[in-house]
């Protein structure tokens, strides 16, 4: 595998709770513009429904995958479970329903364990191999999207210009408080990011409006707009920027990417794991209820 010529990855996480938002979108084209820029990638699946791992492996795509990281005395080897895909630069961790039954709502139980941390380490040890680490989870707080934070530098937050849309913001950043207090202080929300946009209905460009107001330097510039030529790239299984590179989708990934590295930074997170501790249970309150 060949290293990175930063040799620190940035890892984001993506996460909503509502599903439909464009969250596996984002890390499509994120990872679109890292392969035309040659930044290697590697994309972590966390969703049981595997949609990223379908596009990219294909319906047949084996276990093993990232449930491998989620059961105690795992052995954390991450490189293990790294699969090359046809393009150059971009790299996969798969997902698929054998995930479900280590996807815990308890976070007592987890939290018990430490299973929080569950991809921080194998993370770290791959960090120096890429420029970028991008997590895919499902829309839900559960052990999955909090082991996803707990090793990420930052989260993106897709979301719908609609009330529908923003269902779930709340939590998702209750939930992001609660790991920076607790679990990495390092964790930045990058921002809100509306997605599945139509620019032609009046109620989502007034809603747009009103989220840019309300969310203020914590609402993209960027804005994804539902565009035919996204769904082709994704039904083709090939990155925009190589499947119509002069396309506006294209142009708008590119855009997209541009602001997440200007809101990462010259201030991005030691990624030394300081401030990544797991001697902070006692002080934890409870977040996601257990079921």
């Amino acid at each position: 595998m060949l290293q990175s010529p930063h040799h620190q990855a940035n890892v984001i996480t993506v996460l909503n709770l509502k599903g439909g938002v464009g969250k596996t979108h984002t890390v499509w084209m994120l990872a679109s513009v890292c392969q035309e820029r040659g930044k290697r990638a590697l994309l972590i699946d966390t969703d049981t429904q595997g949609n990223l791992s379908t596009s990219f492996l294909g319906d047949d795509s084996p276990v093993p995958g990232i449930e491998r990281l989620l059961h105690p005395g795992a052995d954390g080897n991450l490189a293990s479970l790294i699969r090359r895909t046809k393009f150059s630069h971009i790299d996969f961790v798969p997902s698929s329903p054998v995930v479900a039954p280590f996807d815990s709502s308890n976070q007592a139980d987890w939290e018990k364990s430490d299973l929080q941390f569950s991809f921080l380490h194998p993370v770290t040890s791959v960090r120096s191999q890429y420029d970028y680490i991008l997590f895919d989870c499902p829309p839900r707080l559960s052990l999955v999207s909090f082991a996803a934070l707990c090793a990420s530098d930052g989260i993106i937050c897709p979301m719908e210009a609609g009330d529908w849309g923003a269902l779930g913001i709340l939590q998702v950043t209750e939930a992001v408080q609660y790991v920076q207090r607790h679990y990495n202080s390092q964790l930045r929300l990058l921002g809100y990011l509306v997605s599945r946009f139509k620019q032609r209905r009046t109620l989502q460009n007034a809603y747009l409006r009103q989220l840019r107001a309300h969310f203020g330097p914590l609402a993209f510039d960027s804005v994804v707009p539902d565009l035919a030529g996204f769904e082709k790239s994704v039904t083709s299984r090939i990155p925009i920027t190589v499947h119509e590179p002069r396309s506006r989708p294209a142009t708008i990934a590119r855009g997209l990417f541009d602001e997440v590295e200007s809101r990462l930074g010259p201030g991005s997170p030691d990624r030394s794991g300081k401030g990544r501790s797991a001697d902070v249970r006692k002080k934890a309150r409870p977040l996601v209820a257990s079921r």
